[in-house]
């Protein structure tokens, strides 16, 4: 299958492979989390060109698509209630990609599109972007989609889950997924999909990757406000399409606790431990959760 989903929600605005920012007419460059009503047809335009490129998407059953202008622009159709994932291919790698979430037309979320601007500060402190490289438990809320992301890196071994495959983990070296079954603990024999090694811890790093030009943060910063339980740098970033994207930063270690597109529902950390010794995947984590299939 594709590589890992973990890549899909934190490379769509940044560290493109000959990305371009040049918008088509009608198409529209949105975040990497977005909601429409079953019956509703948008247009999607990565934000990545080449000469080589195809789409897949995850789950069929729940959207489909039909490339315009030469492939260069997505119509997408919802068709059923589910969360499913369109990822982009440029020769051997995966440069973008976009979630869907469809909801039914009397509950979808109306979001406002633009946030009114706080007034900036000047920023006089030193911004350092010093990840966790080990033994770290990561877990990310996804307000919009209302999944978690898991993050894990134990010694040798680096695990992930998505949110979607609530009861499995994989194993980004090897590719295996461990399942939660009452009769079967452990690491299974199948790859589901082709792993890469996390890139800079990916949970934390939103603000450090996708915003290019740090040399004047007081251009963006807005004060100190909490997430997670820590008074944050807070930065305001206005793009080029007129849409905006804020982060909370640890000072600490410059890592991002939250992250919120426009006035859409915030992606943040609710699960933190930077002393995470031994990995443990057994009923404590996973209490209740079965795989019928297995």
């Amino acid at each position: 299958m594709k590589k890992a989903l973990f890549t899909f929600m934190f490379l769509c605005l940044g560290g493109m492979l000959t990305a371009q920012e040049t918008q088509l007419s009608g198409c529209k460059m949105f975040a990497n989390d977005t909601i429409i009503s079953i019956g509703d047809t948008i247009e999607w335009q990565p934000s990545v060109r080449c000469d080589s490129i195809t789409y897949s998407i995850s789950r069929p059953e729940y959207i489909s698509y039909e490339p315009l202008r030469g492939g260069m622009c997505l119509q997408i159709i919802a068709k059923k209630v589910g969360m499913s994932y369109i990822s982009v291919r440029c020769e051997d790698d995966v440069t973008d990609a976009a979630a869907i979430n469809v909801t039914v037309r009397e509950k979808a979320p109306v979001y406002v599109q633009t946030i009114e601007k706080p007034q900036t500060q000047a920023f006089t402190e030193t911004y350092k972007y010093t990840p966790p490289t080990d033994n770290y438990f990561i877990t990310l809320r996804n307000q919009v989609g209302q999944f978690d992301e898991t993050y894990i890196k134990c010694g040798d071994e680096e695990a992930f889950n998505d949110g979607v495959g609530f009861d499995r983990i994989w194993n980004v070296k090897t590719g295996k997924v461990w399942y939660y079954c009452p009769d079967a603990q452990g690491w299974t024999d199948d790859v589901d999909w082709e792993f890469e090694p996390f890139d800079g811890c990916p949970a934390l790093n939103a603000f450090d990757k996708e915003v290019e030009d740090k040399s004047n943060l007081s251009k963006y910063y807005v004060g100190k406000e909490k997430a997670f339980n820590t008074d944050c740098w807070r930065f305001y970033v206005e793009q080029e399409d007129g849409s905006v994207i804020q982060y909370w930063v640890n000072p600490a270690n410059g890592c991002t606790l939250k992250r919120q597109f426009n006035n859409q529902p915030a992606k943040e950390v609710t699960v933190y431990n930077l002393n995470y010794t031994r990995l443990n995947f057994g009923p404590k984590y996973k209490k209740g959760l079965h795989d019928n299939r297995r």
